[in-house]
């Protein structure tokens, strides 16, 4: 008899813990007790997280502790979450490529689907043992070198997979929500100025003002690109980093609910853009993307030239500027990190455009 999908954290009590492992193998002895431990709270608004811990009548024969997720039970935010799709395109991921993939990841104990009452539920590993990124701080050169090995991995996994293809649920850069994209931006472009302008050098909010009228156009450019999986989260917050092993740290991915279909730079642009502090993405931004380059290549995947790969970033950092410029006025901020790291996001973003001169490509687009 298939297993209820919890619908609140409070679901997860023993007797239904106890069902779950059993059925995925885990362990065959029986949970007496669990302790259930919010989370990530304002940290995520569209899923509620808790790191459950276990008790057993075989002392050590089940993992002391595990994580707990569910979509949002705020009845005005859960709808959001199910039109964007994240919590179905999370349990697909893990369904049908996580076991594909050959990067860390959180096993899964249970994943609990059923889109028609639209209930979704995970218990998985948890991996807090293991040292979290920080993106208000910023990744050193070590963990942005594993990182970019990290996103080469995945993207010459898929590079042109028609396994890929055939996976309608992972959505390209032209899907329909994307394309509203551009409306969003310009709605909320007025509040940006207001609050975050005097980040900005005084010509750039004119050359972007150009650039927001043609960011449908850019996306439907990048999505006949869509030649490879992308995480499209790809920061600081959603890494953790394993040192127990010799030389670079390897790298555990977190949360996969926006997946989609890119080119690669949805993943690189952001995470070189803002989760790198200025004067090191200055002095690393090319080598790493060498280093991105070279390892596509060994797969036969990736952009043809280096040149190619460059600009593709440049221009994506002017979409990632105007994204979380959007972002920082729409998001809840819930705490003075929260505050503190939409500045940083701004700041190194747009040091990024400047840095890039990423401006010149305005208006080619159709040139």
């Amino acid at each position: 008899m298939a297993l209820n999908i919890p619908e609140t954290l409070e679901d997860f009590d023993a007797g239904w813990l106890t069902e779950a492992l059993k059925d995925s193998g885990i362990t065959q002895s029986t949970v007496t007790n669990v302790a259930s431990e919010r989370i990530a709270i304002g940290e995520g608004f569209l899923g509620e997280l808790a790191r459950l811990h276990l008790t057993f009548d075989t002392e050590g024969e089940g993992p002391a502790t595990a994580i707990a997720k569910i979509p949002t039970t705020d009845g005005s935010l859960k709808p959001l979450g199910i039109m964007l799709g994240v919590y179905e395109r999370e349990s697909l991921f893990y369904t049908h490529v996580a076991p594909k993939v050959s990067i860390r990841k959180p096993d899964v104990y249970y994943n609990g689907n059923e889109p028609e009452s639209e209930r979704y539920a995970l218990l998985l590993e948890d991996v807090g043992r293991y040292r979290s990124g920080d993106h208000l701080k910023g990744a050193n050169l070590e963990d942005a070198t594993a990182v970019i090995d990290t996103a080469a991995q995945i993207h010459s996994r898929w590079w042109d997979s028609q396994e890929l293809i055939e996976m309608k649920w992972v959505p390209p850069l032209d899907s329909p929500i994307n394309m509203g994209l551009q409306g969003l931006y310009e709605a909320s472009w007025s509040t940006v100025m207001d609050r975050y302008g005097h980040l900005y050098p005084d010509w750039l909010p004119e050359k972007l003002e150009l650039f927001i009228p043609e960011i449908s156009q850019w996306l439907v450019s990048w999505a006949e690109r869509s030649r490879t999986l992308t995480h499209n989260d790809f920061r600081l917050d959603n890494l953790l980093f394993d040192d127990q092993l010799e030389g670079l740290p390897e790298v555990i991915v977190l949360d996969f609910q926006l997946v989609g279909r890119g080119d690669g730079s949805g993943d690189l642009a952001p995470f070189l853009g803002c989760n790198l502090d200025i004067d090191l993405r200055r002095n690393s931004e090319i080598d790493l993307l060498h280093r991105y380059h070279n390892a596509m290549h060994d797969h036969e995947a990736g952009f043809e030239t280096f040149d190619e790969l460059v600009e593709q970033i440049d221009t994506a950092h002017l979409f990632w500027l105007v994204n979380w410029g959007n972002t920082a006025v729409t998001a809840d901020q819930p705490n003075e990190r929260a505050t503190k790291l939409f500045t940083a996001i701004l700041e190194r973003s747009i040091a990024a455009v400047v840095d890039r001169d990423s401006v010149r490509y305005i208006g080619s687009m159709g040139n």
